[in-house]
């Protein structure tokens, strides 16, 4: 059923407030407790402070591991490491033998190896065991960024390690941005002289956007005479007509018809949908020039690979130190917070951007044309069709991407403001959305096992009901129990208490500040600066960062609320563009 069909519904009206109506009620009730028995206040403070300490010392510990696998993975030369699975036997057994010793003794490490041996040897004698063989197409969606931050994303594919013979880039431009722009970004692309450009999309949307897409029978002349070069990035770029039935304006919808041109030219080609990988990217994502080897060697070598997405890590640090003081602080604790999230395999999910094999595409009828939250909102659609039996693996490719910018101060604050708003919105679209697929007699994923359909629905509705709480808990909830309590209050022993861990826990917050300031300057504003010296204007920025990070961390939950009055009040989103110099 059409989403503003659903949204003319009752119950559907219901869940998009749902997450806004218990976050106030969660806010009332806070209140309401301080007033009535600020003592029993104080012990909800100090037992929900003693579990989030807990948590962050959980995600600090993940956040450092996936450091360090990082680097492990940074080290090694990928590409020759699929080239050699690929041709297998002494040789192959051996680099795998080499591998188990290389960080012998490292958390993980030889168990992982074991792993992927183990599973080598399960698909000798399969297309799988020659992951040289994989095709890689990034589709880049694309609205009104400026050709020169596409060119340097394109740039960093075309230097990758991987074979360029197996590389096609497809670039799905929006229709609605006329002629004249999209024509002058083709031509800016096509004076790079490592570039192979062509122009082609398929328009008859009978055929594009036909539901038994797996089974289709096509062909088409245009495609078919795509020459891939090995030489030279081959790029085919495709033009989204705006105004389509059943969509919105949005990165899902153009990126739903850049996949689709993808299918059918992998069709013309004669190409097999299981060893074909589509990369979701923005027009600033660089990829780490060992992105597509890594995502070769971990799809071949995972398990029930079919049913299977790939995150890579994120980094947002091409316009690091251009950027102001609170856009840096979100870059940052965004990357911080996806590495962490690199090592919790069981909820992991899609975010920005990702890799499935284009038979997981054909599958579950390629991305949801109606919502902002792309990311997610697929990562939910493949969970339902799969019945649960479909999990986000992350590996250790790299992308950067831009930290948002504005013309002046006030103006970064706003878009950053608007980013937030965008990301927090995807709990609005989400929860209704799952709770559909899963729950409703039409939905989808109706047959999951029970367990797995709750997990589903807690793990969107927990994340974002914390987003929306927690800054709330630490800013303003923690002087409610004194400030309603008087001296009456003060004079307890459990006042005492809390201001007792109120210090303490300051003092924990400085060593999280320390380690997170420490992995700013090692990792993420190292990746900013190309190898050369940090100045000294640049040190003073990221020392800012450290002090004012716990003040940052209280504003966040603005955004999140925002969203959710929204989904109450039924004030729906449209998709903005993060703006890209």
């Amino acid at each position: 059923m059409k989403i503003l069909k659903l949204r003319k519904q009752l119950n559907y009206r219901f869940l998009e407030g749902f997450l806004g109506y218990v976050s106030i009620a969660f806010f009332i009730f806070m209140i309401v407790l301080a007033i009535v028995n600020p003592t029993l206040m104080a012990i909800f403070i100090l037992l929900y402070s003693f579990g989030w300490l807990l948590r962050i010392t959980l995600i600090y510990t993940y956040t450092i591991y996936s450091y360090k696998s990082l680097n492990r993975w940074g080290d090694l030369d990928t590409y020759k490491m699929i080239k050699t699975i690929s041709i297998g036997g002494d040789k192959a057994k051996k680099m795998f033998a080499d591998l188990r010793s290389k960080f012998k003794g490292k958390m993980r490490w030889t168990h992982s190896m074991d792993e992927d041996y183990d599973e080598y040897k399960k698909i000798q004698n399969t297309k799988f065991a020659i992951p040289t063989n994989v095709f890689q197409f990034p589709v880049f969606a694309i609205y009104n960024e400026p050709s020169a931050v596409l060119i340097r994303s394109l740039k960093s594919i075309y230097e990758s390690d991987y074979d360029l013979g197996h590389v096609v880039v497809f670039i799905s431009q929006e229709g609605r941005m006329g002629e004249q722009f999209n024509s002058k970004i083709r031509e800016e692309v096509l004076l790079q002289d490592w570039v192979s450009l062509y122009n082609i999309s398929e328009n008859n949307l009978d055929i594009v956007y036909k539901d038994n897409y797996k089974d289709l029978s096509y062909s088409n002349k245009e495609f078919e005479n795509v020459e891939i070069s090995k030489n030279k990035l081959t790029i085919i770029f495709t033009q989204h007509p705006d105004g389509l039935e059943g969509e919105i304006k949005g990165k899902a919808s153009n990126e739903d018809w850049g996949g689709r041109q993808i299918g059918l030219f992998a069709k013309s080609k004669k190409l097999d949908p299981e060893m074909i990988m589509i990369t979701s990217l923005d027009a600033d994502s660089q990829l780490s020039q060992n992105y597509f080897s890594l995502l070769s060697y971990k799809y071949c070598l995972t398990p029930n690979r079919l049913q299977r997405g790939f995150e890579p890590i994120p980094v947002y640090t091409n316009n690091y130190f251009e950027c102001t003081l609170l856009p840096r602080l979100i870059s940052t604790q965004t990357t911080l917070w996806q590495l962490s999230q690199n090592n919790l395999y069981k909820s992991t999910v899609f975010f920005a951007n990702y890799s499935v094999s284009l038979s997981v595409l054909e599958d579950v009828n390629f991305w949801e044309r109606e919502y902002i939250a792309e990311d997610y909102l697929f990562y939910a659609k493949c969970l339902a069709h799969y019945k649960g039996d479909f999990r986000v693996l992350s590996f250790y490719g790299m992308f950067k991407g831009d930290t948002v910018v504005g013309d002046d101060y006030i103006q970064s604050l706003e878009n950053q403001y608007k980013q937030l708003q965008r990301w927090t919105w995807g709990g609005v679209e989400g929860f209704p959305y799952v709770v559909r697929k899963f729950f409703w007699k039409d939905g989808e994923g109706r047959d999951t096992p029970f367990w797995m359909k709750i997990r589903a629905v807690l793990g969107v509705f927990l994340n974002h009901f914390f987003w929306a709480t927690t800054p709330f808990i630490f800013s303003i909830g923690v002087i409610l129990p004194s400030f309603f309590g008087g001296s009456e209050f003060a004079q307890t022993q459990i006042s005492h208490n809390l201001s007792t861990f109120a210090q303490y826990f300051a003092w924990i917050s400085f060593i999280f500040i320390a380690i997170y300031t420490f992995i700013v300057f090692k990792f993420v504003a190292r990746e900013s600066i190309k190898g050369r010296k940090f100045k000294t204007s640049e040190i003073l920025k990221l020392l800012a960062q450290a002090v004012f990070s716990p003040l940052i961390y209280s504003l966040m939950g603005i955004p999140a609320l925002d969203s959710q009055i929204r989904g109450i009040r039924g004030k729906y989103m449209g998709y903005w563009v993060t703006p890209k110099k």
